[in-house]
């Protein structure tokens, strides 16, 4: 006797495995696409990839056929099923079975595409798919580039020079900054990060015209106590040379 595509239930076997087809007495073998597919349609869709591996090994263990071939022939019941019943008459008694049927076989048909790795479905489907793909990957690249261009309007082809030697100076200047508050109260800038400096700086400015890592200058945006860090690095008295006032008859 030819061996089933798929694993069949055993005769007499009452307590199947619950992905065998077939009954237990009856020479059903000749419907097995049938049986089949009746127990697709009770199979929950998470279990797709389980009941489809099932059977497949079975397939190749006892060598019925390969991988690709295994495939091809289940995604032609699937797909001679769906246009069977949708060639039925939707005034029918069955209709809403019809329709339940058709989307459960479609969401199998979905997961049959998703692993198609040698693209042997019918070709007017496999190019429709990578038209969609390659049109998909257009509008991204389209909408990254937009993006981009954006980025680039922000973007600086020169850094502002800190002399050599000065610049734990711009640091101070922006740490003063930092605290100055406006009349009405409050202070003049917020922010929520302390790196939100580090980063800026090093964007935007250069040491004696090398570029500055985030990393150094995260060192002296740490917490602190009485104006001096708690830990990191400390402005040397000597480097402090600038102070910011207020314009005079400026009230806080």
């Amino acid at each position: 006797m030819k061996t089933s595509n798929f694993k069949p239930r055993n005769f007499f076997d009452f307590s199947p495995h619950p992905y065998d087809i077939g009954n237990p007495i009856g020479f059903w073998q000749k419907y097995e696409d049938n049986h089949f597919l009746n127990k697709l349609l009770v199979v929950n869709e998470d279990e797709f990839e389980a009941f489809y591996k099932y059977h497949l090994s079975h397939a190749l263990e006892n060598n019925v056929c390969n991988e690709e071939t295994f495939f091809v022939k289940v995604w032609g019941i699937v797909e001679n099923r769906i246009n069977k019943l949708k060639g039925e008459d939707p005034f029918s008694y069955y209709h809403d079975r019809h329709i339940f049927r058709i989307e459960k076989l479609l969401q199998f048909q979905k997961y049959l595409n998703s692993i198609d790795q040698w693209n042997a479905r019918p070709a007017h489907i496999v190019l429709a798919e990578k038209e969609e793909i390659i049109q998909r990957q257009k509008k991204e690249i389209e909408e990254l580039q937009a993006r981009w261009d954006k980025i680039k309007l922000y973007e600086v082809s020169q850094k502002i020079w800190i002399k050599e030697g000065y610049l734990t100076t711009v640091i101070d200047l922006f740490q003063k900054i930092e605290k100055l508050e406006v009349p009405s109260g409050g202070n003049l800038l917020k922010y929520d990060h302390q790196v939100a400096y580090p980063r800026m700086i090093s964007k935007y400015f250069s040491h004696g015209g090398n570029d500055i890592s985030v990393e150094t200058l995260r060192n002296y945006y740490v917490s602190k106590k009485d104006d001096e860090p708690v830990k990191g690095t400390s402005i040397q008295l000597e480097r402090k040379l600038f102070k910011i006032v207020p314009v005079k008859g400026t009230k806080k």
